[in-house]
């Protein structure tokens, strides 16, 4: 289960209802959302892009088969690679779409919430200059994410005399052959700097595959994506981990956003199953006369070890189970930096319809 992404869905509901609540923005308006799961996949993106165009899961471009609100705009990906996808469709329609991405002239409808990614890759460049280092090794996600943010980044390094002793991709598709071909490459190599583009999904099984090698004394040069993700800050990483330095997203703060986080519960909503599998995960439950999975994430990582949990749980939940005693990234509002840039992005699209109605 995704709790970060629950998260995000969860702050988007609460900004949403806080545009509403207020007398400032919008008076006498209702806004409405649909929040849909990417999996972080571009045929899973494209898909709910058109299920959001067309109004029903059976996507027909180019009709709308669903009567109500009209559709204003649309949140993007976190990921470029996703939002260029989701963009070339919603942009045939002018539909302005928030993004977190670099802005390509070929999206004339979309605005960013951050800087574009060529500001971090020139930062790495700049960094990796100030401490004199000259001898750098090179990885990237095979995405646009990870293979622009690395071209950049080479561009403007090499110009300075600076070597690049290995560039390596992570495949976007698990493959363990590939993941060994990248540990073989840095093992081989005498770069003890290393600079990685990539989100913490796709780098997750390198560090596995790292940390079943037990390489040390290299010096990572972390992108955003990854360098403050629980899924990378494990016990098990920090050993080699240890000489991290990273470029983050700017850190923010929403009032009332814990709050709002802890209201949630299964009885608030019989049909949110998003909901129902959030609490069975959380509390290791099954929630009662529920036909949700418990939880069908249970894989053979790349060591070949097991993880994840069984898909059944004989405890059935009682409801009574208490958020307060978790302890995970769902209720960690101390570090909103993406989370931050969807309170942006929603905010964003509030201001511009009241300006349009004024």
């Amino acid at each position: 289960f995704n709790f970060r992404g629950f998260r995000w869905a969860r702050a988007m509901i609460h900004d949403i209802q806080e545009v509403n609540n207020r007398l400032d923005i919008l008076p006498n308006i209702t806004l409405g959302y649909h929040i849909y799961d990417t999996c972080f996949t571009t045929s899973k993106t494209v898909e709910e892009t058109l299920a959001y165009l067309t109004g029903q899961n059976e996507t027909m471009p180019n009709f709308r088969c669903s009567a109500g609100a009209p559709l204003v705009a649309v949140i993007g990906a976190s990921g470029s690679t996703l939002t260029v996808a989701s963009s070339r469709i919603v942009g045939l329609y002018y539909f302005p779409e928030k993004l977190v991405m670099r802005p390509p002239a070929q999206f004339p409808s979309f605005l960013c919430t951050i800087r574009n990614d060529n500001h971090q890759s020139l930062a790495m460049a700049e960094l990796v200059r100030q401490f004199g280092w000259v001898w750098i090794g090179t990885i990237a996600a095979d995405d646009d994410y990870g293979k622009y943010g690395i071209k950049y980044f080479k561009q403007n390094v090499e110009k300075s005399g600076i070597c690049i002793a290995f560039s390596e991709t992570i495949p976007k598709i698990y493959s363990r052959r590939k993941i060994l071909a990248v540990v073989e490459a840095i093992k081989k190599s005498t770069a003890n700097i290393i600079v990685v583009c990539s989100s913490d999904i796709d780098l997750s099984p390198l560090m596995d595959e790292i940390a079943h090698s037990n390489i040390t004394g290299k010096t990572w040069i972390a992108s955003e994506a990854w360098v403050t993700s629980a899924l990378i800050a494990k016990p098990e990483y920090f050993s080699f981990l240890g000489r991290t330095i990273d470029f983050g997203v700017w850190r923010g703060e929403i009032p009332g956003l814990k709050d709002f986080q802890l209201d949630v519960h299964p009885d608030n909503d019989a049909s949110d199953d998003l909901t129902i599998e959030f609490w069975q995960t959380v509390f290791n439950c099954t929630w009662p006369n529920s036909s949700v999975p418990y939880n069908t994430d249970f894989r053979i990582n790349v060591t070949g070890r097991e993880r994840g949990v069984h898909p059944v749980s004989d405890q059935l939940c009682t409801g009574k189970e208490k958020l307060e005693d978790i302890k995970n990234t769902y209720l960690d509002v101390s570090e909103l930096r993406i989370t931050y840039n969807v309170y942006n992005a929603a905010f964003t699209v509030a201001h511009a319809l009241n300006n349009l109605d004024t």
